[in-house]
């Protein structure tokens, strides 16, 4: 039997095939789950509860969510919030990926985060932003991998578990949009 994330030993095979498609409200426990996963080893996020489906909903972009789906089991998301209400940055987004730990490694991050800008640029998104933990190395490492480019480091912009937290702030622009 494959265990995700572990290969095995005697074979050189690839990793299974991972399936992306649109994050559905039926995918929430999974999606919260991998959430919480990411937010319980501290290097992924300044929120320290899950949501509910309805708040993360109201904050995400209907049409620029993913999850990817390994051997039939939901194993990482994505998805695109606005960076502002002001109508002049509509085409300015945020990002969100996460995948759950024993699917890491396997180019799933890679997946999500291709298609999230290929989906971006079809609708007239013209920056992609993200700010990312400095301890965050596969993270930075996948961003500036898929065209991003870091801007700065904003130091002790916020607190997470009342400890002052840096972040770096990455940004893609667009290659198709002028």
């Amino acid at each position: 039997m494959l265990e995700l994330g572990v290969r095995p030993n005697d074979t050189l095979a690839d990793p299974p095939s991972v399936e992306l498609r649109h994050l559905e409200p039926d995918d929430w426990p999974a999606v919260a789950e991998i959430y919480w996963d990411g937010m319980r080893d501290g290097l992924a996020t300044f929120q320290t509860e899950v949501p509910s489906w309805e708040v993360w909903d109201a904050a995400h972009l209907w049409g620029h969510r993913l999850v990817a789906e390994l051997l039939g089991e939901v194993v990482g998301w994505a998805a695109l919030s606005p960076a502002s209400t002001r109508r002049c940055y509509l085409g300015v987004v945020e990002d969100s990926i996460y995948v759950g730990r024993e699917a890491r490694g396997l180019g799933i991050g890679r997946s999500l985060l291709d298609e999230l800008i290929a989906g971006a640029e079809a609708t007239g998104i013209w920056t992609i932003q993200t700010s990312i933990f400095p301890e965050n190395h596969a993270s930075l490492v996948l961003h500036e991998r898929c065209g991003f480019r870091v801007v700065g480091t904003r130091e002790r912009v916020a607190k997470r578990d009342g400890i002052w937290r840096d972040t770096v702030f990455l940004e893609r622009r667009s290659r198709v949009i002028s």
